[in-house]
């Protein structure tokens, strides 16, 4: 490569238009792009020419990426040329590990941000530059030992010449001895430097015999080595060395570790500031070198630096001081930067390396991350999977049961009451994925009130105890606050509790007790959930709040469940501006769960608060109210859904019909006005929303007044936003609660509701 051409860039693409983006994106004026639409031009283009970098992309005709980047791999000559993959479809982990496998240095998806791109060229052209001006000043150190070896070999012919003729001139034949001896010294320096950086594994281990190298074989006084800090903003001594131990060089030992140069300031700073050797004879004085008084303390007459570098970049400087005058200038400036420079690519060489090595931890710990990603997702599933299936096993065998006819009226009823209490059992876990979902999101809004706690926290006990005298758990409740309201969302904060009450009773064994404490912190309110029930391990205690985290989440664990209370505790709190902690001495000893809040602005222990009535329950239809007369049309196209609601319905005293697409409905509506329409919204052909938009665009009298309800699945705050949009007055969100569908139909057909509302 010649210096100061462009760098070659190998673009493999079987399509044109990614081969013009990625043209775009680099641009021609510092690259080489040479592109390529097929794997055998690729190969063709390399045998040609040396590149920096291919980009290559995985899936082509023919010879794809994968079996390229072998080939290139399998010739020496491009065998350690960087590839980096560009794929938009081959985004498994598979396919990126194994690109890694071929030696890529990294494997990108389509579509690439130009920013990545354009800065990973840049990286390895400048790594390619930076070998290419390696191998060149190899190349030029070579030669010049070369003629080194020459001139030694010239020298002594000259020297036995110059013997053989002036054997007599004793003084001539001295100063010929002390020559070779000058160059021998010189030629043990860079040799015993040679050897102490071929074993060092780093400048800082290598850097005491340096110094040490160039007191014993030049007759130095004082030697120090530099290096720049790693802001590159100054100059600090790695390490100084004085042959002498009368301790007059001392102080200047002492003053050189404490100092910092910039660059041009102090004698390391000058060698600094003109990157090349400086030689200076009894003129080390001045403000610009504050150690100048130290070092003419100590007789110093000369002194030598010299940089350590390797092409453009500076890594440091070795500084040499004498009491006498160091001979022979213009061979020793030579030597010192021929030593500057091999110091330098020992230090580029083991920061090249250093990289390495990082990138490598690094894609390791990302590759263990990924593996241990990958297993909390296999086992959140297989949670899922089972706390989902098992009360559905329940529903089904005794669904399965019931149609076979063989059972007693007791037996129907107990069969009937396990399927309505594993169907609840499954719409709690969904409605827990839902709350984490939109927690997550950022979804949920509060509806924050002054609120009475006394009986907020009266409810939530009532709703647990049942599961607690089941298994025989005492509740007890103490009140310590005379605060009796707090601004909060009532039933976001009832389901705080009854989450850490439910858990406390879940993790309590029978006989065991619990205990509900209000209590008033420096903060503000706090309420408290105790139990002695098995307690939390020092080593889980940190994620007890954590998604999908429990303390035993093998097949063998003892209790059920899918890891989300908690966690829904710790995010509701958050929104309400507290927090919530843990307290446990350990397994068997029970634990505390604490919830802080801040108290209402303004509250008084005397403040009276708004009610909050149906805490923890469904609304209910009011006594003696009945559906008769309400004409209602139900329209679902699953037909067990459908026939349920009108069964359901009836039994009220409503009269339903049902049907099961959109046309069907309207055809229903000519001949029969409902006073309600029931919708679901998915449906085959024409949803619920379709079904609305049609019918709110009729005149009056073919029903666009007609109360709609749109019953659905999708139970997102944006789900019934849209609905409501569409010109439905209510959404109710599937598994449907039949009282509370009840009292929305009876409400709506009576005209006692108002538009835009939500159940």
């Amino acid at each position: 490569m010649i210096e100061g051409s462009k760098t070659s860039v190998l673009l493999v693409d079987d399509r044109p238009e990614n081969l013009l983006v990625m043209r775009s994106i680099l641009g021609e004026d510092e690259h080489d792009l040479i592109c390529v639409s097929s794997g055998r031009d690729a190969l063709k283009a390399l045998l040609k020419q040396e590149v920096a970098l291919i980009l290559l992309d995985v899936q082509m005709p023919g010879l794809n990426g994968f079996e390229l980047a072998e080939m290139i791999r399998g010739r020496e000559v491009t065998q350690n040329t960087p590839i980096i993959f560009i794929s938009a479809e081959s985004v498994d982990e598979h396919y990126v590990f194994r690109g890694y496998s071929l030696g890529a240095v990294d494997y990108l998806t389509k579509p690439v941000k130009p920013e990545i791109l354009k800065s990973k060229v840049g990286f390895f052209t400048r790594l390619f530059r930076q070998n290419q001006q390696i191998k060149r000043q190899a190349a030029q150190l070579e030669e010049v030992n070369t003629r080194l070896d020459q001139m030694n070999n010239d020298l002594e012919q000259r020297v036995q010449r110059r013997t053989r003729e002036l054997e007599s001139s004793n003084i001539k034949l001295e100063r010929q001895v002390a020559s070779r001896k000058l160059s021998e010294a010189r030629l043990t320096i860079e040799h015993s430097i040679t050897r102490t950086l071929a074993v060092a594994e780093s400048l800082d281990n290598a850097a005491s015999e340096i110094v040490e190298v160039f007191c014993k074989h030049l007759k130095a006084d004082f030697s120090s080595m530099w290096v720049i800090d790693e802001n590159a903003c100054e100059l600090l001594c790695l390490k100084a060395h004085t042959c002498h131990e009368d301790g007059q060089f001392d102080a200047l030992i002492e003053a050189s570790h404490r100092m910092r140069f910039v660059e041009g300031i102090g004698f390391p700073g000058h060698v600094w500031a003109d990157r090349a050797p400086v030689w200076l004879d009894e003129t080390y004085s001045g403000a610009r070198y504050p150690r100048a008084g130290i070092a003419a303390a100590a007789g110093v007459r000369t002194a030598v630096g010299f940089p350590i570098m390797i092409a453009d970049e500076f890594y440091g400087v070795i500084e040499i001081f004498s009491r006498g005058r160091l001979r022979d200038k213009p061979s020793s400036l030579n030597m010192f930067f021929v030593i500057g420079s091999e110091i330098g690519q020992f230090v580029r060489r083991k920061r090249i390396e250093a990289e390495r090595e990082s990138l490598l931890q690094r894609e390791k710990m990302l590759r263990q991350q990924a593996e241990k990603a990958n297993r909390m997702k296999d086992e959140f599933l297989a949670t899922v999977s089972h706390e989902l299936r098992t009360p559905l096993n329940s529903i089904l065998g005794w669904g399965q049961i019931l149609n076979s006819g063989d059972l007693t009226e007791a037996e129907q009823k107990s069969a009937l009451e396990a399927i309505f209490r594993n169907a609840k059992s499954q719409s709690q876990l969904i409605d827990d994925l839902l709350d984490t979902s939109r927690l997550i999101g950022g979804n949920v809004h509060l509806e924050l009130s002054p609120t009475e706690i006394v009986p907020l926290l009266k409810a939530a006990v009532e709703v647990v105890r049942p599961a607690a005298v089941a298994k025989g758990i005492g509740i007890k409740v103490e009140y310590r606050s005379d605060v009796t309201t707090i601004t909060c969302d009532a039933q976001r904060l009832q389901q705080m509790i009854w989450n850490l009450l439910t858990n406390a009773v879940k993790f309590t064994a029978a006989g065991g007790e619990v205990t509900l404490i209000y209590d008033r912190s420096t903060a503000g309110a706090e309420i408290i959930v105790r139990d002695t029930g098995c307690g939390i391990s020092p080593e889980f205690l940190p994620h007890v709040f954590d998604r999908f985290r429990q303390a035993d989440s093998s097949s063998t664990r003892s209790h059920d469940g899918l890891g989300l209370g908690l966690a829904i505790v710790r995010h509701l709190a958050e929104l309400h501006g507290g927090t919530v902690s843990v307290a446990s001495d350990g397994l068997g000893t029970g634990s505390t769960f604490s919830i802080a809040l801040p108290l209402s602005a303004g509250s008084q222990p005397s403040q009276t608060a708004a009610q909050t009535p149906n805490i923890g329950k469904k609304p209910k239809i009011s006594p003696g109210r009945s559906l008769n007369g309400i004409r209602v049309l139900v329209v679902d196209d699953d037909a067990d859904a459908a026939g349920m609601l009108q069964f359901a319905l009836g039994l009220s005293g409503a009269e339903v019909r049902t049907s099961g697409s959109v046309p069907d409905a309207f055809s229903s509506i000519q001949g029969w006005k409902p006073d309600v329409l029931l919708a679901d919204i998915n449906m085959p052909g024409e949803d619920g929303y379709s079904l609305i938009r049609q019918l709110r665009d009729r005149p009056p009298e073919e029903g666009s007044n007609i109360p709609a309800i749109a019953l659905t699945a999708m139970a997102r705050p944006e789900d019934s936003e849209r609905a409501l949009a569409a010109g439905y007055q209510l959404h109710i969100a599937k598994p449907i609660d039949i009282d509370e569908i009840s009292r929305a139909v009876n409400e709506l057909a009576d005209g006692d509701r108002s538009p835009a509302d939500t159940i």
